[in-house]
């Protein structure tokens, strides 16, 4: 089956950078897409893959920033001024986080195609966290994307709570990443597991939790959170264009077999441009044994209800 030319089209999962030398940076030599990130590349794309949307996951690696600017310390400084330098750290390293989402939301106002998703980190105190999200929702954000595995945190840490409950309360999904993460160097890392993700769903039952790449790594406990919890969906976004790879869908078969036990109404398309291409993965997509409505569904009509697009839904 093919999807219709009318149908809409969301990307739920890319990444974009100010420039092509950053994207490269964060690509680190993958990039099955050939592109390095930019806006204008990732326009093209949508034009040819006919995408009405694509979701900016955008993120800041704030533990690597500060763990890097830590060495700089001198080893025999007082704890007093190791202190300080410390908390100096803290505050740039969350002013270039601010700086990243303020440009997220810069690029959708300028694109309204992009829908930015920004980020918060345990750098922050409560209050700023819950701040930044409220600033930034006036700016333009649909949501948050949080990336546990890379920023070394706990989904379910309570420090998170301030965050989530003001998530919560504004309607904002939350996209984490989850599974395993050897692109980022963490293959084996626990952050990621669907199970860890228990306790806030418990929690914050109104809040929606999208998992991204399916938790590649950990499908079926992926499927058993579903089963458990209804206001976690998931997205397809590199392990659609993995399959056949370890710790991913071993076949066709398999990937709409798993789809179907999660439930269709929970499944969102994506691509994790720029290490991906959309259209490659879309072309994957559309050869599952799926039926046009169940992908019409997943490839736009589940993303415009989490994120608010209801212009363009066609559901």
């Amino acid at each position: 089956m093919k999807t219709m030319a009318n149908d809409l089209i969301i990307d739920a999962h890319v990444h974009t950078y100010p420039t092509a030398e950053i994207g490269r940076q964060a690509t680190q030599g993958f990039s099955q897409s050939g592109a390095s990130g930019t806006v204008p590349e990732l326009l093209a794309a949508m034009a040819r893959g006919k995408i009405s949307y694509a979701v900016m996951a955008n993120m800041t690696p704030t533990y690597e920033m500060k763990m890097a600017a830590l060495e700089n310390i001198p080893a025999g400084s007082p704890n007093k001024e190791k202190e300080k330098a410390e908390q100096e750290i803290d505050e740039k390293v969350i002013a270039r986080m601010k700086r990243r989402n303020l440009w997220s939301c810069t690029m959708s106002k300028e694109n309204p195609p992009l829908v930015p998703l920004i980020s918060i980190d345990l750098l922050q105190s409560p209050a700023d966290m819950q701040a930044e999200i409220e600033e930034k929702m006036g700016q333009g954000a649909k949501g948050l994307k949080l990336h546990p595995v890379n920023n070394r945190f706990s989904p379910h840490d309570r420090r998170m709570w301030p965050a989530y409950s003001k998530a919560m309360e504004k309607g904002l999904p939350i996209l984490f990443h989850s599974g395993e993460a050897e692109l980022a160097g963490h293959p084996g890392a626990d952050n990621g597991r669907p199970r860890n993700f228990e306790p806030l769903l418990q929690s914050f039952p109104k809040l929606t939790v999208i998992l991204a790449h399916m938790a590649k790594g950990f499908l079926e406990e992926s499927a058993a959170l579903a089963q458990k919890f209804g206001n976690v969906y998931f997205d397809i976004s590199a392990i659609i264009s993995l399959i056949g790879i370890k710790g991913g869908f071993s076949s066709d078969a398999h990937a709409g077999e798993l789809i179907r036990k999660i439930g269709v109404e929970r499944v969102l398309f994506g691509s994790d441009w720029p290490w991906f291409d959309p259209l490659l993965a879309m072309e994957r997509f559309n050869g599952l044994d799926l039926t046009q409505e169940e992908k019409r569904k997943i490839l736009g009509i589940n993303a415009a209800k989490i994120f608010g697009l209801e212009s363009l839904n066609q559901g």
